[in-house]
């Protein structure tokens, strides 16, 4: 097997993607003395984190390397970690979301940038969906193998076994870390060395202001995102709703993360059989209307298969949008117009959150109700064709 920069990428993606602790984390915050809104800040603080970073670690990418955010997207993640294991303060837990939010920032762009550059040096930047698919489709394989272990080794909730399952991804993290340094980058262009940061992040805002095509695409994808980090929360009380068996709660997500890496996969496939349009048509919409079958139909079997869909179905659209977008981006500062892109799709989501999160409180079902709608309005209104995806930089 060629050991190129895809391939190592995918490799990165697997071991930095083993949550084992997902399924205990809020319990391990509880073992820690932190309270039920205390955890819910700590995601706030994550979000906020992010925004704040996108644009800088953005810019560090085009003008450093994207193979230098990589190293510190991991290296974050690990420090972070660590601290965690031994954290036992609410101030504590506090400053490391923020050294997690500042390392999701430096991959939010510069990793699909290296993988786009990677490909377009090898002439190959059209099999972008297929490659990023790929990529990403390890991630989930990961997590699904990952959550199935770390349920059962802490299946007691003893809080010994929650310290393991940090530890174990730890281990994870190392190795991709240690990956990450074997990975080659092409140069995108030496004129970047001579841009100021600010004339950088003129000239990306400006690419997406000036470019009707691109303003479109990011439209649609932003008014049709299917509420992925919403939906992790909600499920649960919706299950209780619909009387799904307690044992199925883990069986569900890990069906879903195996049908999203199928699709994230294949989803090249799936374009060249039913067409660009049509594709990212259903891509778009379909997970609007499972949010509204969720809603008025429900049941253990039905809601199960529901979620299942809706999980899995919802990572088709990743791997198409991220062809569409990097086809309208030029090479010398894509991770920054992809940051950018990030900060805005942040603060829409930090939004809605508080949103929905407010309509869920008082109503669950119409908060599905609600998603659903949105997400149905916006492939509607937003839709794109073959015209849309010419590239006219």
């Amino acid at each position: 097997m060629n050991f190129d920069n895809i391939t190592k990428l995918k490799v990165i993606y697997f071991f930095k993607s083993l949550f084992f602790f997902s399924p205990i984390i809020t319990l391990f915050y509880f073992s820690r003395g932190l309270d039920t809104f205390q955890v819910v800040s700590l995601e706030a603080i994550l979000i906020i984190s992010v925004l704040v970073s996108e644009i800088p670690t953005g810019i560090l990418a085009d003008k450093i390397g994207r193979k230098f955010c990589l190293i510190s997207l991991i290296l974050f993640y690990i420090v972070g970690n660590v601290w965690t294991i031994f954290a036992f303060s609410y101030i504590e837990f506090f400053i490391i979301e923020i050294l997690f939010g500042i390392g999701i920032a430096f991959g939010s762009g510069a990793i699909e940038a290296l993988v786009y550059d990677s490909l377009k040096y090898q002439g190959k930047e059209k099999q972008m969906s297929r490659v990023w698919g790929s990529i990403n489709s390890y991630m989930l394989i990961a997590s699904v193998i990952a959550v199935t272990i770390g349920g059962y080794i802490a299946r007691s909730h003893n809080p010994k076994t929650f310290v393991i399952l940090l530890w174990l991804y730890t281990f994870g993290a190392i190795i991709a870390f240690i990956i990450s340094f074997f990975i080659t980058e092409t140069r995108h262009t030496r004129e970047i060395e001579k841009e100021t940061q600010l004339v950088l992040f003129k000239e990306s805002t400006s690419h997406i202001l000036k470019n009707k095509s691109l303003r479109r695409i990011i439209y649609l994808s932003l008014f049709t995102i299917p509420f992925a980090h919403i939906i992790m929360f909600l499920f649960q009380p919706y299950f209780l709703i619909a009387k799904v068996p307690n044992i199925f709660f883990g069986v569900a997500m890990a069906a879903g993360m195996i049908l999203g890496a199928l699709l994230m996969k294949y989803a090249y496939k799936i374009e060249e059989i039913f067409g660009m349009k049509k594709t990212i048509f259903l891509a778009t919409i379909f997970p609007g209307l499972l949010y509204l079958a969720m809603a008025f139909v429900i049941g253990p079997a039905m809601s199960f298969i529901w979620y299942v869909l809706l999980k899995g179905v919802s990572s088709l659209r990743d791997p198409l949008f991220s062809q569409y977008q990097n086809d309208h981006i030029q090479s010398h500062n894509r991770a920054t117009v992809l940051s950018v892109i990030s900060m805005i799709t942040a603060i829409y989501l930090a939004i809605m959150r508080l949103v929905i999160g407010k309509i869920a409180n008082s109503n669950l079902i119409l908060s599905f109700i609600i998603m659903g709608g949105i997400i149905v309005f916006g492939s509607v209104l937003f839709r794109i064709d073959e015209k849309c995806i010419r590239v006219s930089l």
